[in-house]
């Protein structure tokens, strides 16, 4: 020990007057904005499972509070949430000094699982009162989290029907070997033997046999579904085809990592401004392609409840794996969406190998309904249409193929002018793809890296959310969109806390 002298030091110090909770986290500290925020949430939806017996339920704001807290600090676990209502001072003051079990944290995450969806939504509504969504720009993007299941507790379609077989032979054999043990027990001991050890195998592989003729009977159920067959008709499976035992929901994907593994797919509309995520779901088809009609119908009603004119137009960006002539047939109603149809950057040379330039090396000009070919020139529409018994078609025809340095990368030998035959469908695809080489579309596209990816980025590394914790696609849905939206609420925390910094009075609602 040293001669300098210290500060007292005693552990039991007592207080004349009780203090709040509150000084101890200073008045700098965010929590005292998050409870501000949270304050100003609509939870009149959430259930606080009393059934008007026993002690009063816990408030279930304060349950809220604690969920959305913890994992804004990269907390889900209920125990641990539990722990830190005993130490944590942050947690203790959101509590207000209650102590909810784990049991309860839990049963109130699940029991409004289908609730989330309304909790989301209350989130962007609050950012948008407080100028933080306009939506001028709206990136929408996708991303694999991990199921909570393993890849070494699934089974192939081809295994399954192996095992049900190999299962249902051990099974019967089983069963004559107890026939067997049961006659020599009764003579040797008497009737009143069980001969259990037998039994104990029967029973294992009968429950065995079970769950796999369950996962068997889904798949193909499933299966039946996407092919659009009758009940009783057995749909085309292939062997190779897997499901998870833990999770039947889960689906095989390609991770982040280049491996293949049990995952779903996270979609999160993500507006330019402040970042605020303001569409999102989630399901176990791999493809973004069929989510975006979803995210678009929320946008259109977000436009709606926001009173956005027809003027005030929203421009959606997304990559090309949301590419499709359906896709593009959602725009309207003030939204105008901007799809790649090819990798950025990674256009194919125009010399293609031998064959003529496709469809695809063309620009249409919508405004004038013509082509310019890849030379620069001019392709206009055929007036009397030459495809009788074919009215969805359009022809066009090159006006001047002569000394076109093109030529031979462009007509088939013998030809002398070049012509397109368009259907509907490419019609549609073509405009899309005119409309993204325009310099000012351009300039917006290219900020949908940015904007959604990054958004992405801070909820798996900030919060740490890089896969569900529960089972089931209902409940894997319910925590990625109450992750998005703590993610909105922790953004509005940030954006009050610097708006005061420059200008110190400032209320939440207004």
């Amino acid at each position: 020990m040293t001669s300098v002298e210290c500060k007292p030091y005693i552990i039991d110090t007592g207080y004349l007057f009780p203090p709040s909770l509150a000084d101890f986290l200073g008045a700098e500290d965010e929590v005292h904005i998050f409870r501000e925020v949270t304050e100003h949430l609509d939870i009149s939806h959430l259930d606080s499972d009393f059934n008007g017996m026993g002690q009063h339920p816990y408030h279930p704001l304060m349950l809220l509070r604690l969920l959305m807290w913890g994992m804004a600090n990269r907390v889900v676990s209920t125990r641990r949430i539990e722990l830190l209502t005993h130490r944590d001072v942050s947690f203790i003051y959101l509590a207000g000094g209650q102590r909810p079990d784990y049991r309860t944290l839990a049963r109130f995450r699940r029991r409004n699982a289908k609730e989330i969806k309304r909790l989301f939504k209350a989130t962007v509504l609050l950012c948008a009162r407080l100028g933080m969504v306009n939506l001028g720009h709206i990136a929408l993007d996708g991303t694999k989290i991990k199921a909570n299941t393993s890849k070494h507790k699934a089974m192939s379609y081809g295994r399954m029907k192996e095992d049900e077989k190999r299962l249902e032979g051990e099974i019967e054999e089983l069963m004559r070997q107890a026939e067997v043990v049961d006659k020599e027990e009764d003579k040797a001991f008497g009737k009143d033997s069980n001969g259990y050890i037998l039994p104990e195998e029967l029973q294992r592989r009968e429950e065995r046999l079970e769950k796999i003729r369950q996962l068997r009977q889904e798949l193909e159920c499933e299966k039946r579904k996407e092919q659009k067959l009758d009940d009783g008709e057995m749909p085309l499976i292939k062997d190779k085809e897997q499901r998870s035992f833990a999770d039947h929901d889960a689906r095989m994907m390609l991770m982040k990592k280049g491996e293949f593994d049990y995952g779903y797919n996270a979609q999160a509309g993500v507006d330019e401004g402040h970042g605020v995520i303001v569409a999102g779901g989630l399901g176990n088809e791999a493809s973004d392609t069929g989510y975006l009609p979803g995210v678009v119908k929320e946008i259109q009603e977000l436009r709606q409840e926001l009173e956005k004119t027809e003027e005030e137009t929203t421009e959606m960006t997304a990559d090309r794996g949301y590419f499709s002539v359906d896709n593009i047939k959602q725009e309207g109603k003030g939204i105008e969406l901007l799809i790649a149809s090819e990798r950025e950057g990674k256009d194919e040379p125009l010399q293609g190998g031998g064959k003529v330039y496709s469809l695809d090396k063309f620009d249409y000009i919508k405004e004038s309904d013509s082509w310019k070919c890849p030379g620069g020139r001019l392709l206009v529409r055929e007036k009397k249409q030459g495809t009788k018994g074919r009215p969805k078609l359009r022809r066009y025809f090159c006006l001047d193929c002569n000394g076109c340095p093109l030529r031979a990368y462009c007509l088939k030998p013998g030809e002398e002018q070049r012509s397109l035959l368009v259907k509907k469908k490419q019609l549609i695809r073509a405009e899309m793809r005119a409309r993204l080489k325009k310099p000012e579309k351009q300039a917006i596209y290219r900020k949908r890296k940015w904007v959604a990816e990054q958004v992405i980025g801070q909820i798996k590394e900030g919060l740490g959310f890089k896969g569900v914790t529960v089972r089931g696609e209902e409940f894997a849905r319910a925590q990625w969109l109450f992750t998005c939206a703590v993610h909105n609420v922790m953004k509005a925390v940030r954006f009050i806390a610097e708006s005061r910094k420059l200008e110190p009075v400032g209320a939440v609602g207004g």
